[in-house]
This record gives structure tokens, sequence and C-alpha cells, in this order.
């Protein structure tokens, strides 16, 4: 909120000095006026570990691998609730196993695989039982 209310009274006061008759000397009062604002806002803003804090935490939970991301993702999806794959990846070749009720889940657990960023290729050893 400091932030805001500093850069409103330097606007404040720039359209003061505009509106009045402008002198080549108030450039030089409009700077030192400037440099005050800067230093005040910079002092009112947290650190930057704490504004950088949680990015990095939020970074450091992301799957950084095909195959964790693949598992994330079909974790997240409550089409495959109840579902169990394995994922395995090598390099960016991701290989789902396991047994899904119907090959609608199977299309759609590839699907899901082969669109997650960082997989190549998909192969599919996902396996639907006989009615």
């Amino acid at each position: 909120m400091r932030q805001i209310s500093a850069v409103l009274i330097l606007m404040a006061m720039f359209l003061l000095l505009v509106g009045s008759r402008f002198k080549a000397s108030d450039g030089d009062k409009l700077a030192s006026v400037s440099r005050l604002t800067v230093r005040k806002v910079q002092s009112a803003m947290p650190p930057a570990v704490s504004v950088v804090a949680p990015m990095d935490a939020l970074r450091r939970e992301m799957p950084t691998h095909a195959d964790d991301a693949v598992r994330a993702r079909l974790a997240a999806d409550k089409r495959f609730v109840g579902v169990e794959f394995k994922v395995t990846a090598e390099g960016n070749v991701v290989t789902l196993r396991g047994v899904v009720p119907d090959a609608r889940v199977k299309r759609l657990a590839v699907g899901v695989a082969e669109n997650t960023v960082g997989v190549e290729k998909v192969v599919d050893e996902l396996a639907v039982p006989a009615e």
C-alpha cells in the first residue's frame, strides 16, 4: 500500500510542476523528489528474499522429469480415480503400464501423457480386462 501511495504522490507532484509554469530549475527539484521517492518505495518493499522465496518453493515442488510430470498429471486428474498407473521414462520416452477399466480410460491416459511438457513419445502398455 505504501508503494502505491508513494507513486501517487510522485505523480501528483509531477502534475503540479507541469501544470504550473515549469522552469528549467524545477527539473532539478523533480529529479531530487524522484530519487527520494524511489528510496522510500525500495525501503517499503520486502527484501528480495521474501519476494522470491514462494516462487522458489513452488519451482522446487514442480516435477522436472517427464515421468514425474506424467505421474503428477494422472494423479491429479479426477477421471483416473482408483486407477493405478506405473509410469517410467527413458529420456523423453514415457511408458505407461497398468490395468484400466475400459478403452476410453486407456485413450484418455495416453492422451494426457502425450500432451505433457517434455514427453516426446508414449509407449502404451496399458491392459484392458476382457469382458
